[in-house]
């Protein structure tokens, strides 16, 4: 059967999805756990994973990045089938976020998939929201 819709408006329902990954309920717990306020997909420009809010006012949004997927420093490696395709595809998708970051007046945080399955994460988290515990 036909789907009913054309491609770009069920490009932009599909769009409205979102699946919470392993990764993101991890780091969603530990705030939890930890009781840091945070809300999760909040509906701001640049679509972070979390916001966490600060005491202050203030808000620092959380990206939970892939290390393949957004080019971890430590874990990336360059695919080696179809390499043009993905070497174009995640660079331009790194230009974007470059380009987001420089224009959108958030308190970016970028925190690895290496970060949340080791914990590092935690201790980052905890120094921008003031609280000391290791």
């Amino acid at each position: 059967m036909a789907d009913v819709f054309s491609r770009e408006k069920r490009r932009e329902i599909m769009s409205r999805i979102h699946q919470p990954t392993r990764l993101e309920t991890e780091v969603h717990r530990w705030l939890e756990s930890e009781g840091i306020p945070h809300e999760m997909y909040p509906k701001v420009e640049g679509r972070p994973d979390v916001r966490i809010v600060l005491p202050d006012g203030s808000d620092i949004f959380v990206f939970i990045d892939g290390c393949f997927w957004h080019m971890c420093p430590k874990h990336y490696r360059r695919p080696k089938t179809n390499t043009e395709f993905w070497i174009k595809h995640i660079e331009e998708a790194e230009a974007r976020r470059r380009e987001m970051r420089a224009r959108l007046p958030y308190c970016w945080v970028r925190i690895w998939e290496c970060e949340v399955r080791d914990g590092s994460y935690k201790r980052l988290i905890l120094s921008l929201v003031g609280r000391e515990r290791w």
